[in-house]
């Protein structure tokens, strides 16, 4: 850890504000339609995506990467260069910038663009709390800064400057949505969680109906929700929501499941896969609705589809929605954070003072695009996540970043 004086100073500055609603606005505001989910198919349709370059990326196959994975930095290096060139900028890339929420998800995604690219860059990793005196973190050999404040934002790009970053048309900016620039973590990412659980109780009533036991849900979502569970779930919300589904059929009792963890017999997600398909074949619990969930998630795991249980992320993409922007606008800022997803003030000042800079913007996300885009059925007259209005909610950072060179 460094101690960093100027840093400091502007950090304890930018913590005496108070966390203010400064109105209504999208993402897209700041970044336009550079935004990029987890299938990795920008939302500016200028900009090719994995299944028409994957090969110009460097990637074998189609399988989608995620965030962990240096195949996902090879895309994001790739998006960024073709951005570069559509914006009409005919130099190259010379720094890597990346706000996220995550050191392991961020943190890794960061580090492993720098190796692969060779270029100087600095990371922010932002979780609002409170209950703390405000810290920083500084990892001097990966340039990571990780504040217990979003207001900390000011200070890092000082920072950043003070590294020997120019911050200019040659900088890749990229910024992570969920938990980070919607929902900030610490202080509004409860709300992204109250809306996933919504979608995902609406997608169980829907396939089991009167059958479904909320209790025994909330008994095995809380269980297999955690790192022990991880061989088996590998933190995928769509794995842990299929098993917490089989469970409640009762194709596979929750203790059984407990029971082949902890004897090591159980080690992955396809492996449970394969028990359920054996037990359907003796049992029929479950119904139509259960057999056609299994069927489309065994195919999306086999053609390696991070995102099999497509129908429990619909339902979450029209919660989220749901979630945004449904407060008025002389709403408390306690009740805004408590019940609304907004967008991080301190993100939008960011991106508004690097975008003077000329600097390239790119919204990265492993987010499902499922839960993020409307498809044609259900959520065909809503629009993408990044074009939904909601408040703005923070800290003032802007008197900060003007007083930057």
């Amino acid at each position: 850890m460094t101690n960093y004086s100027a840093t400091e100073v502007l950090f304890k500055d930018a913590t005496e504000s108070m966390v203010k609603n400064f109105g209504r606005s999208t993402l897209y505001e700041y970044f336009s339609d550079w935004v990029i989910y987890r299938n990795l198919e920008p939302m500016d349709k200028r900009l090719p995506g994995l299944k028409a370059a994957g090969y110009k990326m460097g990637l074998a196959g189609d399988r989608i990467p995620r965030k962990l994975e240096k195949d996902y930095a090879k895309a994001a290096l790739w998006f960024g260069e073709e951005a570069q060139r559509l914006r009409g900028v005919k130099t190259p890339i010379k720094e890597i910038i990346l706000i996220g929420d995550t050191l392991l998800n961020d943190g890794t995604a960061y580090h492993n663009m720098r190796s692969l690219s060779g270029l100087p860059g600095a990371c922010f990793i932002g979780c609002e709390k409170t209950a703390q005196e405000p810290s920083v973190e500084i990892d001097d050999k990966d340039q990571v800064y990780s504040a217990n404040r979003w207001s900390a934002l000011g200070a890092w790009a000082q920072w950043a400057l003070d590294s020997g970053l120019r911050l200019d048309a040659n900088t890749l900016v990229v910024v992570d949505i969920d938990k980070t620039a919607l929902g900030a973590k610490g202080r509004n990412d409860q709300v992204i969680d109250k809306a996933r659980l919504e979608g995902l109780y609406r997608t169980m009533d829907a396939v089991l109906g009167e059958d479904f036991d909320y209790n025994s849900f909330e008994r095995a979502y809380a269980e297999f929700n955690r790192t022990p569970y991880h061989l088996l779930t590998e933190d995928n919300q769509d794995y842990l929501a299929y098993i917490c589904l089989v469970v409640n059929t009762g194709l596979i009792h929750f203790d059984e499941v407990v029971q082949e963890i902890k004897k090591k017999s159980l080690d992955n997600f396809d492996q449970f896969l394969r028990w359920v398909g054996s037990r359907m074949m003796i049992k029929h619990n479950g119904g139509e609705a259960f057999r056609q969930v299994h069927e489309a998630v065994v195919a999306s795991v086999r053609s390696g589809d991070p995102t099999p249980f497509k129908r429990f992320r619909r339902e979450e993409f029209i919660s989220t929605v749901a979630h945004m922007g449904n407060m008025a606008d002389d709403s408390s800022v306690a009740d805004l954070l408590k019940n609304e997803i907004t967008l991080t003030e301190e993100v939008c000042e960011l991106s508004e003072w690097l975008k003077g800079r000329n600097c390239l913007q790119l919204c990265l996300s492993d987010k499902p695009d499922e839960a993020s885009r409307p498809n044609a059925h259900a959520s065909a007259h809503l629009a993408p996540l990044h074009k939904i209005a909601t408040h703005r909610v923070g800290v003032d950072i802007r008197q900060m970043l003007d007083k930057l060179k």
